[in-house]
């Protein structure tokens, strides 16, 4: 009896069963992408307010740091502190390192002196990488002999030029 049934439980109809009918390209077919998470500190942390009759807009930090000068300025020190506390933080208060913007500079011996200022304001003061100063040596050289070149024809083509 059991051979004989075809349709029933675990037994769908044949006409119906899945694979029995053309089944649609499901890889065609696109996928809905979801959308990028709205980056919620960008709504928060940005805020609009008029000032002035204008509307402006700007980072909360920004503004918290607007207020804190405000306060100092009026003479609260916790405002103060708070205002120097942050700028700390941020790396404003360090002292720059010092360039040295006058004085004297000696070059090594032996190097003439187009070539020191040359190299002076490539790397700065000596001492300079190998370098650096091979490669400028050559150019330097060089040019020297260009220039030497140069005056020796303008010399031959002034003594030429009839008078």
């Amino acid at each position: 009896m059991k051979a004989e049934y075809e349709v029933g439980y675990g037994k769908p109809p044949k006409a119906s069963r899945f694979g029995s009918r053309p089944q649609p390209n499901r890889s065609s077919t696109p996928r809905a992408t979801k959308a990028a998470p709205a980056d919620l500190s960008d709504t928060i942390n940005w805020i609009t307010f008029k000032r002035d009759g204008v509307t402006v807009r700007m980072h909360s930090h920004e503004a918290m740091m607007h207020g804190l000068v405000k306060s100092g300025m009026q003479g609260k020190l916790r405002a103060m502190k708070e205002f120097f506390l942050h700028c700390k933080k941020a790396g404003l208060l360090e002292a720059l390192p010092a360039q040295q913007t006058s004085g004297t500079i000696f070059a090594p011996r032996g190097v003439p002196i187009e070539l020191a200022a040359r190299l002076v304001r490539l790397a700065g003061p000596p001492p300079w990488d190998d370098e650096l100063y091979d490669q400028c040596k050559a150019e330097y050289d060089s040019d020297r002999e260009n220039i030497a070149r140069l005056l020796t024809e303008e010399k031959e083509r002034r003594n030429e030029k009839p008078r």
